[in-house]
Parts: structure tokens; sequence; C-alpha cells
């Protein structure tokens, strides 16, 4: 059945002309204003496309705001209106129908009957197969699944954009999506305009399969190649589905796949819609010898071959494809347990989630055998040529794992500086030393310093007991530290990645010549945020890409608070999100908006467009560390004279309750931003209800759901009254829509004397007057000195 919907061609025989041909689907508006219009021929009975070549407009509106802020920063407009000259349209719905029906009427009216053209079909018909490919699958999905989930796509030629694409497909997460795609120096990009949840009501969008339990069998040969094996535990959640989507890496080819009772199954690799537009998400189509019902129970057996390791010279090599590398379900993280055997070269020493059970050797092999005592959200592994540093502390054993050398690219940087560690510019006249020069090329490698290593295991068990007062106790009984390359890290339960000018000295980084911002981000963020990820990311998972700042931000800031507590005289924390304002309120290139306004939090990876390659960062970093900074600032305001004592104490008290009660009631399991919200609405102070209840809506729509910075400035007069003197003034908001809302602190200054808390106004315009009270009079009035709030006003 595949290969004939893979075949299929127009019906040549009946090309209509048309005129207002009409298609609503949800928020969607298709317009078919004139020209001609032909269908797919009938397979089984059944007509599963269209293509027309005319004049026509699709319009759509969505009511989200941060929808409207998408389309704004890709089209100009809050709203996509875009006239058309061609469509290409695949559907299982009720579309055929509907143009047949419309097709009659007008016919009728017109006598304009369906005619023979194959001059506007053949041309057609030579760029269908490569349209075809994802839809042939996805039509099979349905006409295979006893409870099909309809599904229609419009390739739209836009007349002033160029191509895009809109697709309505109740089995994604969110089932609209209109975007672009495009090749921007020959990496492929995604762009997504809109995406939404379901319209309708009784649309479930739940994923059909879950996992229960995953068993992986790696085999690492000396080419860095693998043979893998995942066993998979599946249970249906839905009845009548009989196509199974796994996600593994393209660079992985998959031999076989089999089911419990060893019988093959049939698969098919699918260029699915990857509106992420990120390379290594792929994904195989599996059609299952029967259809499954709800709360079936069964195993797959992925048998597959392929490259995902990478080697960056001198044996410093790097696991790429994050939770790809071995079969799994997609869908919002789900913590199962783990069972992981490796067999690898001798030589090499291999780390991977979970506790070892066993390591033998086995001729010019090593075996290696790791379970997960809990269950886990995703397994990962490294390996190399490793000199190991062990650290122990109260409950958790860390150990180091660092390449006898320096990747190729840093250790011939070593080289040219033997005796130095200026990076200054050469001498006037001077030159470096040549890297090919066969005394640097040629030189021994340099390695990691012991000093580094030992400092860096001290440093980190340091951290995980600064973080376990801000999240309670660590989720895993050790911690593995490898090296990779590059200047980024990642962290997988139990297992870090980290770059290796971390495991560099201060003194090595400057003579490599990496500049002193990244110098500061490895030295003061990186480690220590890769360290907070083992809660924020591996003891509790995110639900959907929309929720994936909160564990970045969440890492970002903690990581912050620790570097700060250790150099409290150099104001890291401070730093830091001055730097961050200064980014978001950076002009994007080419372009009049500032980065911030490229799309707020919640638009996750949709952030990183070809537009402003750093706006992801930026926004998602950035202003997500801010966020949570003045969440925590607000926690600590004290609040009415009934507070509990703890909070009077440590002002810190109501945060820390918020982290350690987010992790203990959803621990091992994904949350969204609304999870979020509801804890810290269990949290709040009386001051932070502005909206006449016990609700946060007003900051996280403000500052997650859309875009904005305000600015503030302040206009004041002061008199006496009885003995006290009464500030008088207005409050001046801009940069923000005039119902932005936010508790603005106000001190009094004066001279030779610190700033003293005047209140806090809440901004209710563009102008708000106050009127408080102070035991001085003050000299100036300074808004927000203490850097609560992220705002344009320095």
């Amino acid at each position: 059945m595949h290969d004939q919907l893979q075949s299929l061609r127009l019906d040549a025989s009946h090309v209509y002309a048309v005129q207002n041909l009409r298609l609503r689907r949800g928020p969607l508006n298709l317009t078919f204003i004139q020209g001609k219009l032909a269908l797919y021929a009938p397979l089984d009975g059944r007509i599963t496309g269209a293509v027309f070549t005319g004049n026509g407009r699709v319009t759509l509106t969505p009511r989200e705001p941060s929808e409207k802020l998408s389309l704004l920063h890709f089209l100009g407009v809050p709203l996509l209106d875009q006239n058309f000259t061609g469509a290409y349209l695949r559907f299982t719905d009720e579309t055929a129908v509907e143009l047949d029906h419309q097709l009659e009427e007008q016919a009728g009216q017109q006598s304009l009957p369906a005619v023979s053209d194959p001059f506007f079909t053949d041309p057609w018909d030579a760029v269908l197969p490569d349209l075809n490919t994802w839809h042939s699958l996805r039509i099979l999905c349905d006409w295979l699944g006893a409870q099909p989930r309809p599904y229609f796509y419009a390739g739209i030629f836009g007349s002033s954009v160029g191509p895009f694409d809109i697709l309505m497909d109740s089995r994604r997460e969110e089932p609209v999506l209109v975007g672009q795609a495009r090749l921007i120096d020959k990496v492929r990009f995604f762009e997504t305009w809109v995406s939404l949840p379901a319209t309708q009501p009784g649309i479930s969008t739940v994923y059909d399969f879950q996992p229960l339990s995953y068993t992986v069998a790696t085999t690492i040969h000396a080419d860095r190649s693998l043979d893998g094996d995942t066993m998979l535990k599946i249970r249906a959640v839905r009845d009548g589905e009989r196509v199974l989507a796994l996600n593994l890496a393209p660079e992985l080819q998959v031999r076989q796949i089999t089911d419990g009772a060893g019988n093959s199954l049939p698969f098919f690799p699918s260029t699915e819609f990857d509106q992420s537009g990120k390379s290594g998400s792929g994904t195989i189509l599996i059609v299952l010898n029967q259809s499954a019902h709800t709360g079936q129970e069964f195993e797959l057996d992925v048998d597959y071959r392929g490259t995902v390791i990478s080697d960056a010279g001198n044996d410093v090599l790097f696991v790429g494809e994050r939770g790809s590398w071995y079969a799994h379900l997609p869908g919002p993280d789900r913590f199962v347990p783990f069972d992981l055997t490796f067999r690898w070269p001798r030589h090499l020493t291999l780390v991977a989630t979970g506790t070892k059970v066993e390591e033998r050797q086995d001729g010019e092999t090593r075996v290696g055998h790791w379970i997960t005592p809990q269950p886990i959200a995703v397994a990962g592994f490294n390996l190399g040529e490793y000199e190991r540093y062990t650290a122990k502390g109260a409950g958790i054993e860390l150990e180091v794992y660092s390449s006898r050398e320096l990747e190729t690219a840093l250790a011939r940087r070593v080289r040219q500086f033997p005796s130095t560690v200026s990076a200054d510019p050469p001498p006037l006249g001077g030159s470096y030393p040549n890297p090919e020069d066969p005394r640097i090329r040629d030189a021994p490698p340099p390695s990691n310093s012991a000093v580094a290593l030992t400092q860096l295991g001290k440093e980190g068990l340091d951290a995980v007991s600064f973080l376990e007062k801000w999240n309670g106790p660590f989720p895993f009984a050790e911690l593995a530290v490898s090296q990779i390359p590059g200047s980024f890290g990642q962290g997988w339960p139990g297992l870090l990645y980290l770059p290796t000018l971390a495991f560099l000295l201060p003194e090595t980084q400057h003579l490599v010549g990496i500049a002193p911002r990244v110098q500061e981000q490895v030295n003061e963020i990186v480690p220590f945020h890769e360290i907070a990820h083992q809660w924020w990311g591996n003891e509790v998972g995110v639900q959907s890409y929309r929720d994936t700042w909160i564990f970045e931000a969440m890492a970002n800031y903690l990581a912050l608070l620790y570097s700060d507590s250790r150099k409290p005289s150099e104001h890291i924390l401070e730093n830091f999100l001055e730097s961050f304002r200064q980014q978001l309120l950076t002009h994007a290139p080419g372009s009049e908006e500032i980065v911030e306004e490229t799309g707020p939090l919640s638009l996750g990876y949709r952030l990183a467009s070809w537009k402003d390659p750093t706006a992801y960062d930026a926004i998602l970093y950035g202003k997500g560390t801010w966020v949570i900074h003045m969440l925590r600032m607000m926690l600590r305001e004290p609040d009415e004279p009934d507070a509990p004592v703890a909070a009077a104490q440590d002002p810190d008290a109501r945060f820390i309750a918020l982290l350690h009660d987010v992790l203990a009631q959803h621990r091992f399991q994904a949350i969204s931003t609304a999870d979020l919200q509801r804890a810290v609405e269990g949290h709040m102070t009386r001051a932070m209800t502005l909206q006449g209840d016990r609700t946060m809506d007003w900051f996280f729509d403000e500052w997650v759901s859309q875009t904005g910075l305000p600015s503030y400035a302040v206009e004041f007069q002061v008199r006496v009254v009885a003995n006290r003197f009464q500030v008088r003034g207005t409050l001046h908001q801009d940069g923000v829509p005039d119902l932005f809302t936010m508790p603005v602190p106000l001190y009094a200054g004066r001279e030779n004397g610190k700033p003293v808390l005047l209140g806090s106004v809440v901004t209710s315009g563009p102008e708000t007057k106050f009127q408080l009270w102070c035991a001085f009079r003050p000299t100036r009035v300074l808004i927000d000195p203490q850097r609560t709030i992220l705002s344009r006003t320095k």
C-alpha cells in the first residue's frame, strides 16, 4: 500500500476551472480565488490530494499573544494573510468530500465540467514523487489504524514570501503548524511562524504509546562505529493504532526490527515534519502486525549500525545525538528504568549513566554493564583515553575523567606559545609561530594538568553541597564528569559532559587565546550549570519545548548563585545579570527591533532563527535567568506581620521552599510552565497579589508569554506633614503595553547615606501616581537600585 501511495499521480481527465473555492480548517481559511485544480487519482476509492495553480488567499489569526508576536517577527504583522499562486494539498479528512461538493455546485452553475488537461497535470506529476514521501507514510498511519486521526496539509506558493507549509494534524503535540523551510549556508532551518494547540473539543493529542523500560546493548568498534540493539518494553495508551514511531539518529541505519515473538516488522525511515529544524532527529515508522489496544504491553527489538562518535584528535572523543544513539519513543520526558551494556576497545575508558554493576576484559575489548537504581528520562555515555580523579563527599562520589591529551586544535594553539601566558598581540613587526612548523606540529601534545583535575573535582563536590541547600538531596548516588571538545556542556543523569576548556587552569585558558567572556562563562557558569541540571532536567523533566526555559534558566541562575557565593567581592551574579540585560537590548542584525523582541520565552527553540542566531541564548538563558531572579526577589520581600518565622530569619526561605516543593512533587515526572506557576502561587506573598486573587497570571503572561522590557522614570515632590516627609510623584512606564503591571521598588536617596526603601509602586499604565513616606528629606528618588526588575532603566 505504501508503494501505491507513493506512486499516486493526478487524474488528468478531471481538471477543473474554479472560482472562490473555500476550505476552512479550524482557524485557517483557504480560498482558491481563480485558477485550475486537479484531484489525485483515487486509490481504493479514496482521494488523498489535490493541486491548484492560479490566484488564492490564506488567512489565519491566532488568539495567543505569543503566536501573534511570532508572526509579527517573521512577517511584520501579527496575523497570516498571504496571497498565493499555487498549492499542493494532501489529506485524510473530509477535504475530498468538500471539494467534490463545491466542484459539482460550480460546474452546475457555470456549465464548466471537468476537462482533460495533461498540460496542466504533467508538470505537477513530475514533482509529486518528491512531495509525496512523508505524506504517503502519514496517510498509511490513518488507513491502517482502527481509529484514524485525519490530517490536512497545504504546501503554499506564496506570492511575496515564497513557499511555506500549513499542517493540521492531531497526532502532533500542537496540531496547527505554519512555517517555512530555509537553507542558510547549507544548514536547514524551519521557521515556525505559528504553532497552536487543538481548537476542537474532544481532540486528543496524547502520544499513542509510552515506554516502560529500555535495554540497550552497544558494541563500539575501533573505527568509532557502533552496532546497537535496543529492546523496548511499551504500553499502548490508545486503541486502534498500528503504526508506531521511534526516534533514532539518522547516522544510525536500522537493519531489522522484530516484535517479542521474533517476527520481523516492516519499517520506514520518515522525513516527518520536524519543526525544530534540528539535525539528528531521525524518525522510524514501524507497522505492527495488528492494531494495539489500550493497556496492551509488548516488546520491540531494534537492531542498527552507524557512527555517532566524533574524534577531535588525540582521542578526545564526543558522543553526539543526545538521547538518539539508542532507539526511543518520542514525546515528553518520561522516566523509566534503563539497562545498558557496552563493549568497547580495551585501551579506552567508558563512563555511562546509572550504576556500574560489572566491568571485565574480553580479549581486545572491555565489557561493562550499567543499570539505573531510579527511573531516568534519557541515557548517555562517553569514552576516551582518560585520566581519572576521584573526590568523595557526604553521600556522593564524584569522578573526573579527563583525556590524557588536548584535542588537536587546542594542542596546536598551546604549542604556539610555549613560554608565555600572554594573549597580547605579537611585537610590532613580529608574528605568531606557524602551527605547521614541524617543531610545533610534531611536538608531543600537551596534557591536562593534574592540579586542574583536582580543582575541578573539589569545586564539583562543593557545588553539589551548595545546590543541595536550594534543591534538596542530590538525586543520584554518584556523578561522573567527562571531557568533550568545544566550549559547551551537557548534563545527563549522573553524568556530565564538560568542555576541555573547563579542565584547564585559567593561565592555560588564557594561553590558548579564548576571549575573556568565554573564559568567564566556562569557569563561572558551565560546570555548575550542568550540575544544577541533575535536579532541573534529570530529576524533573520537561513537558514540551515551551517549558524548556524553566530548566535552562534555573540551572543558569543556580550556577550564578554558587559562583557568587564563592567570590562575593566580584559581584558575579550582578555582573552577569547586567550582561544579560545588555544582550537583550542589542539590536538584531539588520533590524530595528532589539533581541528581546524576537519572541517570548514560551517559544523555546523557535527563538533560534537565521535572522538572529543569538536570540535563543539571549532570551532562553539570559531573560529566563532574569525571570527566576525576579521571582526570588519578590519572594524575599517581607510579608505582613503574620509571616512565618523561617521567612523572617532567611530571606530566601520561600524561594528555597518553592524549589524543594516543585522537585519533590514532580520527582521523575515532566513539568510545565503552568506547574511552576501553580507552585509559585502556593508560596507567593500577599504583595505579589496584584489582580485581586492569589494568581500569578500577571507575571507569567508578561514575562513568559509575551515580549517587552519596561523603562521607568520618576518625578517627585517632597513636603513635611506631621514631622514626616511625604513623597508624592508620578512613575512613568514606557516600552510595554498600557496594561503591563509590575511592582516597582522606589528608594529615597540622600547625601552620604545608603538609599532607603520607600515602598513599591504597582504600575497601572504609562503614568502611575504615588504617595510614600520617609523619615528624612530625600534628595532623589531611585528606581530599583538593587536591580530586582529586568528593565531598560540603567
